[in-house]
């Protein structure tokens, strides 16, 4: 009696011992000469062989092996092809001793099966010579099934198809499980509205043995993986069935799309990030591999990982079992992220699911999620030593994305300036690393503090800089005008007095910059600026808490909350919602959202050049002031929250007009100035100190209805700021009334009146919401359209949707969340989420169609955010669409002329028909100008996904597309 020292399993003979020991130390002596891949047991290779012995038409014979015999478990060698024909004696070795005396070419035949008890009769029309032996123990047929296999249900229409188009030699490789009635009482499957598959999508190699499911988001995915995945019982039960996954993926024949799985260096190269070390390969294993699919782990039995199975290096996040994106158009621009480009960060692609927003999937621990802020730091280490290819770097944008001409002249950046630069991001990064460096979660410790190896690190060249710059100025400073005179000029920031608090702000700057440029060390640069920013802007105000005032480190502040905020980055979006608030409270402690009387100011600044400095200064404040006012807004929105600032805390003025920020000299702003603040009777404006209302005065003319009346000249920044109040009323009102009872209660009266006086408030809010949207088409009758107005028009319609929609309930029934699947209550939670179907479905068209019309390196960050959430509405209605529900029932509107929703302007005939008798049906755009009906769940969601593809790849946008596309798939 022996025993196993690694389990303490006892075995009779030394030999059994042997063969054990293999399945814990993963040694696997045998290897075929042929493809080099290693086996744990001889008859394992031996099997392994006739993988070599033939071709596609059978005419290849097994290489010589010292006369080894390809004798599997279960089947014995039989005579060759000659010997066979003239019915003599063969010695079944390869070649054998006939043929090789007689010089003929050796071909060896398929082994027969042999039966246990139950004689299995030919099928007809089998190909016995078509298919190899692994190949031909997994092809029943019903006519030819054994004892030990449950009797096949009738195939799908689309299984039917599908096998119908294989080749005659893989007709009866199929087998199907018996079918499971979904339970529910309305339309079969109407969370599962995909196409179904076609014989050129799925291959017919079997991966894992694993049964498939009755019921559960693997059954309903139209494009993943899982379907391969699990589709691996076969057709009998017998022990001595041919183990298919045994035969070489480089010698299967794969469908069009699936080349690769027969590429191991390929498929399973590092970049790929599989990671495969965890999974039992002994038929002990704890099965931890039914962890990736949760539905999996109550209802199967545990894993046998075959021991042939090739092993896979890398990490498992940065792969994405059952990826859908080759189903959808291949018009999409190949995000860096994905594994063909080299791909991005795996831990930032693994915590996509745990995001604490944008949740339409179900939600992953944080805990689980690997931190990032160290990898973040190494990326960027690693990318600045890389000055070969900065020296070579060009930007991948293209001229056409910026359409609407440069917003500001970039200053080219002197020797000096980036010298002085360089040496203070030395300083920044080293204290985030000596920071993170007891992080144990680092893919590489060579460049950390404590190596041997240099921590000295150069800037990219002046050149490329200056090209980030560049796409700042045209990215965010069209939304946030925080620069004077048009031009950006880093070289006079860095002359201030503060040489930390300025160079904060040039590196935010760049990182600002580069997170809309679509290339890897973009990215690495963005990730790695934004966390040493972060960390030294943080070290700097806790050492000078007079610093929390100064104006350079609230405007850092405020680009980092930005840039963390659509970072796509799990962590650095927490943290910027988290600190959020502090920077908030440094805002309001700092004193300058009061109004301040300057005092009369001396005698040398009456001059038109010293009123032109003073002036600078306060629009300087102001704008720094409501760029956080737009900040508030858009991360509000966009997480369901309420606003942290209150209209009534604003009184200090509003920016003016942009034409004054953007004049260049003492002369053009004072000639700009009497036009904008013209006095009557002659009187020159000039020194007068006359500024815009504040934000608490606008309003209060808002809702008097008096802009008009008074004459107030609008800026978009002005319409801007306006919604930040009226999305607030629109959040308190909404949160109210979902706290409202949906059954009736003892008190019925008190609450019914209750909720129908919230209804009437809310019903308020959206007249004043039609007032803004007035205000603005009077702005635009005598205006040209400009970005900044896009993005307000792309506001209003979001902050119009929440007051007909209920955001966290869609989400939460994307998640499938108290949901039992009965159709009757799917329209339940449909009325509950849309209150207001063409009222919605007005305003996600007119999202849709803005957007589109941006270019698109100048789009706002939060665009993709947007473009989801247009999504779950719509698929959330589309949900609801039955075929055997008429028209005329009253859930539907009548039909009339089908008009596309997201290419019509407002106030197009069609669209006011719709609004007010609500008839048509409307449709989405492509961009080849075909139309996509609403009624299908699965194509509005995979339209959505391909308006990203067509912006700007990001780290946030491949973060919202992959949730669509999860979505999408089931």
């Amino acid at each position: 009696m022996v025993f196993c020292t690694y389990c303490g399993q006892s075995f009779t003979r030394d030999e059994h011992l042997e063969r054990h020991i293999l399945t814990h130390t993963n040694v696997k002596p045998f290897k075929c000469f042929t493809c080099h891949m290693s086996f744990a047991r001889r008859d394992l290779l031996q099997r392994h062989y006739t993988v070599h012995g033939r071709d596609n038409n059978n005419q290849e014979g097994l290489p010589p092996n010292n006369g080894m015999i390809p004798k599997s478990a279960g089947r014995t060698p039989i005579a060759c092809s000659n010997c066979a024909k003239t019915k003599t004696k063969c010695d079944k070795k390869f070649p054998c001793s006939r043929c090789a005396g007689r010089n003929l070419r050796c071909t060896l035949r398929p082994t027969r099966r042999q039966s246990k008890g139950v004689h299995r009769p030919a099928v007809n029309g089998e190909s016995t010579g078509s298919t190899s032996s692994s190949e031909q123990g997994a092809n029943l047929t019903p006519s030819g099934s054994t004892g030990n296999s449950p009797q096949p249900q009738p195939q799908s229409q689309s299984q039917a198809s599908h096998n119908h188009s294989q080749q005659p030699s893989q007709q009866n490789s199929q087998h199907s499980s018996p079918e499971t009635k979904p339970l529910m009482d309305g339309p079969a499957g109407f969370f599962d509205q995909s196409p179904p598959m076609t014989s050129g999508v799925l291959p017919n190699t079997v991966l894992s043995p694993l049964p498939t499911p009755g019921t559960g988001f693997v059954q309903h995915t139209p494009m993943s993986g899982y379907d391969d995945f699990i589709r691996t019982r076969d057709g009998d039960g017998s022990a001595d069935a041919s183990p298919r996954f045994m035969m070489e993926w480089a010698h299967m024949s794969m469908p069009q799309g699936f080349e690769t799985m027969g590429r191991p260096d390929l498929m399973m190269s590092g970049g790929m990030g599989l990671d495969l070390n965890g999974l039992p390969t002994d038929p002990h294993g704890d099965g931890s591999m039914l962890t990736m699919i949760p539905e999996l782990s109550q209802a199967l039995p545990s894993v046998q990982t075959p021991i042939a199975t090739p092993r896979l290096d890398g990490t498992l996040s940065e792969m994405e079992l059952g990826s859908g994106g080759m189903y959808f158009p291949g018009t999409r621009h190949t995000s860096i992220s994905e594994p063909s480009t080299g791909g991005d960060m795996g831990a930032i692609i693994s915590a996509q699911d745990a995001w604490s927003c944008f949740r339409c999937t179900p939600p992953l621990p944080s805990s689980s999620c690997p931190k990032t802020a160290r990898q973040n730091l190494e990326k960027l280490e690693q990318s600045l030593r890389n000055h070969e290819g900065w020296s070579k770097w060009r930007p991948t944008w293209n001229e056409a994305d910026f359409a609407s001409g440069e917003n500001l002249s970039v200053i080219n950046l002197q020797e000096s300036t980036r010298d002085k630069l360089l040496a203070i991001t030395q300083t920044f990064l080293h204290k985030a690393l000596d920071i993170h460096k007891g992080d144990g979660n680092s893919p590489s410790g060579a460049a950390s503090p404590g190596s041997t190896s240099s921590n000295f690190v150069l800037l990219p060249p002046a050149r490329v800089l200056e090209y980030f710059l560049r796409s700042y100025a045209n990215s965010f400073e069209r939304y946030f005008p925080m620069t004077s005179r048009g031009t950006l000029d880093a070289n006079e920031l860095m002359q201030n007095y503060n040489d930390k608090a300025s160079s904060l702000l040039v590196l935010m700057m760049i990182a600002q910059g580069a997170m809309v440029i679509p290339s890897m060390d973009a990215r690495w640069l963005t990730g790695g600026l934004t966390e040493a920013c972060r960390i030294s802007l943080f070290d700097l105000i806790e050492k000078n808490i007079t610093m929390a005032s100064d104006t350079l480190v609230l405007h850092s502040a405020l680009l980092f909350t930005v840039q963390a905020a659509w970072s796509g980055d799990k962590w650095q979006m927490d943290i910027a919602m988290g600190q959020r608030g502090m920077y908030f409270a440094m805002l309001r402690h700092s004193g300058i959202l009061e109004p301040r009387h300057a005092p009369t100011p001396p005698a040398h600044h009456n001059t038109q050049d010293g009123l032109w400095n003073d002036w600078i200064q306060q629009e300087n404040q102001s704008r720094l002031i409501y760029s956080w006012v737009m900040v508030d807004q858009d991360m509000s929105l966009f997480h369901d929250t309420s606003p942290l600032f209150s209209v009534t805390e604003f009184g200090a003025p509003m920016p003016d007009s942009d034409r004054l920020w953007q004049a260049k000299t003492a002369n053009e702003w004072s000639s700009i100035f009497e036009q904008v603040h013209e006095f009557g009777s002659g009187y020159s404006a000039l020194g007068s100190g006359a500024r815009p209302l504040s934000l608490r005065d606008l309003f209060r003319q808002f809702l008097d209805d008096e802009i008009v009346a008074q004459g107030i000249e609008l800026t978009p920044l002005h319409l801007r700021l306006l919604l930040h109040p009226l999305q607030s009323l629109v959040v308190q009102y909404c949160q109210l009334l979902s706290c409202f009872s949906d059954t009736l209660a003892s008190r019925q009266r008190t609450r019914a009146v209750t909720a129908a006086s919230t209804r009437v408030r809310l019903e308020e809010v959206q007249s004043l919401l039609q007032r803004w949207y007035d205000l603005a088409d009077r702005y635009l009758k005598a205006n040209p359209m400009c970005v900044l107005m896009q993005a307000n028009m792309v506001m209003f319609h979001l902050i119009s949707l929440n007051a007909v929609t209920n955001f966290p309930e869609i989400e939460r029934l994307a998640r499938r969340e108290s949901f039992d699947g009965t159709y009757q209550q799917l329209v339940w939670i449909h009325k509950r989420c849309i209150s207001d179907v063409e009222d919605a479905i007005y305003h996600c068209g007119q999202v849709l169609r803005l957007i589109r019309s941006m270019p698109r390196g100048i789009r706002p960050p939060w665009w993709p955010a947007a473009v989801y959430r247009v999504g779950l509405i719509l698929w959330t209605d589309s949900l609801t669409h039955n075929e055997s529900i008429t028209p005329s029932s009253g859930m539907f509107p009548v039909a009339g002329p089908s008009f596309a929703v997201d290419a019509l302007p407002a106030e197009h005939p069609l669209i006011v028909r719709y609004l007010t008798k609500r008839e048509g049906v409307p449709t989405l755009t492509k961009r080849d100008g075909s139309q996509i009906p609403l009624d299908h769940a699965f194509t509005v969601l995979s339209h959505c996904v391909d308006l990203i593809d067509e912006g700007l790849a990001t780290r946030f946008s491949d973060g919202i597309r992959s949730k669509l596309q999860k979505l999408a798939r089931g």
